[in-house]
């Protein structure tokens, strides 16, 4: 009886550490795309600034629309 409760005991702690170890992996992938994102936002709104006479009613477009 004590074995079969031990061993239970054992694979609920391996299976919590597993959930543990799942959402710690999770954290680091959102974190990743984040950083992916704001990398090729801030490319695409310095090619945008980078483009001659863009008058300000332009880039106030732009800006609405999200794109700069």
């Amino acid at each position: 009886m004590k074995m079969i409760l031990l061993a239970c005991g054992a694979v609920v702690l391996s299976a919590y550490g597993g959930y543990l170890y799942g959402k710690s992996q999770a954290k680091t992938q959102i974190i990743e795309k984040q950083t992916e994102v704001i990398k090729y936002v801030a490319q695409k709104r310095a090619k945008i600034q980078a483009q001659p006479n863009a008058s300000r009613a332009e880039l106030l477009e732009l800006m609405r629309k999200g794109e700069l």
